[in-house]
């Protein structure tokens, strides 16, 4: 048996109170404003809970967007939130959620434009896990807490 479960959309069954992570705007995010997004459709939140349990203990939300680079569209996943339970921290589920993502994206641009993965985070402390996790991550130009991985790059990671 393993100890938690694979990344799955948020459901109505999944506990959210009690997320403590590092941050407390990405624990307030879920608790108050994540199933309303997911439930729109504007954002897909997916969760991870120790096996067979309710309560979330590690999640991100993802969407589509467009940035304008030499003046033209660029289809985007956004990787809006990532955020690990404080009492979860050090047993890889940040790394496992973040490959999750990449993997849904090179899977998604065989179905829909998407030249890529771009993360808004929130500190410079974030940045570093991102970087670390991927070196091939680059930091924009326009703003050094948004950072973006090419489709070829997240082609070479998998």
């Amino acid at each position: 048996m393993r100890p938690y479960s694979p990344p799955q959309p948020l459901a109505g069954n999944h506990q959210l109170g009690g997320f403590r992570c590092r941050s407390e705007a990405q624990s307030r995010w879920l608790a108050n404003v994540a199933r309303m997004a997911h439930g729109t459709g504007t954002t897909r939140v997916f969760v991870v809970t120790p096996a067979d349990q309710p309560h979330v203990v590690a999640f991100y939300a993802w969407c589509m967007a467009s940035v304008a680079l030499a003046d033209l569209p660029q289809p985007l996943a956004l990787l809006a939130r990532l955020g690990v339970h404080q009492e979860h921290e050090g047993r890889g589920l940040g790394a496992a959620l973040l490959l999750d993502t990449i993997t849904r994206v090179a899977s998604l641009s065989d179905t829909i434009g998407c030249r890529g993965l771009l993360v808004h985070v929130e500190s410079a402390e974030a940045r570093g896990f991102y970087e670390h996790q991927i070196p091939e991550f680059q930091r924009s130009p326009t703003d050094p807490l948004h950072l973006l991985l090419l489709l070829k790059d997240i082609r070479h990671t998998l």
